[in-house]
């Protein structure tokens, strides 16, 4: 006697509400491997970005080290002005990328990192 103690409209409820849990269950166990294996891959591209910054910082200390030895070599009339004013001129325009590079890249460490801990801490926390 295995009589659903149930009536139906009580049974197909039921069955409704555990239909919609277990495809909860299935969209959160999807969204925890996504997160994990986003954060696998954040990990080799973040080694990437952060030596492309360093190679900026890098360029970017050695562009303003030649400002500087222009700048010298101005105020002490070693060369000729306007080919030192040329030089500077290139040299400014070139800085100004460097750091216009650096900015963004910067920012796009920053915003994923932030925006990946929030998804980790919700994986971590559940």
């Amino acid at each position: 006697m295995s009589e659903e103690p149930l009536l139906p409209s009580e049974a197909a409820t039921r069955d409704s509400l555990l239909s919609e849990l277990d495809g909860l269950d299935s969209a959160w166990k999807e969204y925890v491997e996504r997160v994990r294996s986003l954060a696998d891959r954040w990990e080799k591209v973040k080694i990437k970005l952060l030596e492309k910054i360093s190679r900026t910082e890098s360029l970017l200390k050695a562009t303003e080290a030649d400002l500087e030895r222009i700048s010298v070599e101005l105020e002490l009339g070693l060369a000729g002005e306007e080919e030192i004013r040329g030089e500077k001129s290139k040299l400014e325009e070139r800085k100004m990328k460097l750091e216009a590079r650096l900015k963004a890249l910067q920012e796009i460490v920053e915003t994923v990192e932030s925006r990946l801990l929030e998804h980790l801490s919700r994986v971590r926390g559940a």
